[in-house]
């Protein structure tokens, strides 16, 4: 089973403060205590060589129905891989999802910060899921509703931070 969204969403602060908030240890840790991510930890979070990854690990039960198909938990390793910014603040990236108990599982996507108005930012993710073997066409489509949901909290999550900051506090 094959299964594509793009989502996005605009905030009212330069590229620069969104990209800044996004990767903050503060800001990640914060995300998942409220979001309810069990077991999170961040593995990496640093720029080399050009690129600044953010890669971190959590518990999936809540994106993926692990007990019901595979009888355990399941992992959940999310990659960020930033590149440089262009001269306007746009940047590019790549997304990455791993489950430990879910081989048969393929989550990539793009990631994408543009300046949107004077001072806004749209924040844009496409993301192709494919899923193969026992998972396939049972639970494929609830994997994908359940990402796409996560990322939706995500999103209200951010929000809620931007609106919590001094202006341009960041």
């Amino acid at each position: 089973m094959s299964a594509q969204f793009d989502l996005g969403w605009v905030y009212g602060v330069s590229p620069l403060v969104t990209f800044r908030m996004m990767t903050r240890l503060e800001h990640l840790t914060e995300k998942a205590r409220q979001l309810g991510y069990e077991d999170f930890h961040v593995l990496e979070l640093r720029e080399r060589a050009g690129v600044f990854r953010q890669v971190s690990e959590r518990e999936a039960a809540d994106i993926m129905p692990a007990r019901r198909f595979f009888g355990g938990r399941s992992m959940m390793t999310e990659t960020l891989a930033w590149q440089q910014p262009a001269w306007s603040g746009q940047r590019q990236g790549d997304y990455n999802v791993e489950l430990s108990a879910a081989p048969q599982v393929t989550v990539v996507g793009q990631l994408e910060l543009t300046p949107a108005g004077t001072v806004g930012t749209r924040f844009s993710i496409s993301v192709q899921l494919e899923t193969h073997g026992k998972l396939g066409r049972k639970g494929g489509p609830e994997l994908a509703e359940s990402l796409s949901r996560r990322l939706e909290e995500e999103h209200a999550f951010r929000v809620q931070w931007l609106e919590r900051q001094v202006p341009y506090g960041m």
